[in-house]
């Protein structure tokens, strides 16, 4: 073959990508809503370490989250970029396949640290 890709492949390529699509769409949609949504778990306590809560309960800042907030963006981050480099191999020959394994682990890693952030 002359370096382009088959018809045949590029059926079975958008079969995949489709069916992969369907899982990793969603996990890059919730991961990034995560991390915006918990981003001032970056920046800390405040002014006020301690929120009055219901019934004199309070509600105290801690550092864990800052933590999970920085692991899960380091996991996320290359996620994205395997979702990229899956979209830029998709149509040129060779391994494309890998990219798109490859985000989905990392985005259900990333899930699964965004889920301990709050």
């Amino acid at each position: 073959m002359d370096g382009a890709v088959g018809r045949g492949e590029m059926v079975l390529r958008g079969v995949v990508g489709v069916l992969v699509a369907w899982v990793v769409g969603p996990l890059l949609l919730f991961d990034l809503y995560m991390l915006l949504y918990s981003l001032p778990a970056v920046v800390g306590a405040g002014e006020r370490i301690c929120e009055p809560g219901l019934l004199g309960w309070g509600t105290c800042w801690r550092p864990e989250p800052r933590l999970w907030w920085i692991v899960s963006a380091g996991i996320v981050l290359p996620g994205v970029i395997c979702v990229v480099m899956a979209v830029r191999g998709f149509r040129r020959p060779g391994l494309w396949w890998p990219w798109l394994m490859g985000s989905m682990g990392l985005l259900v890693a990333g899930a699964f640290a965004t889920s301990h952030i709050l």
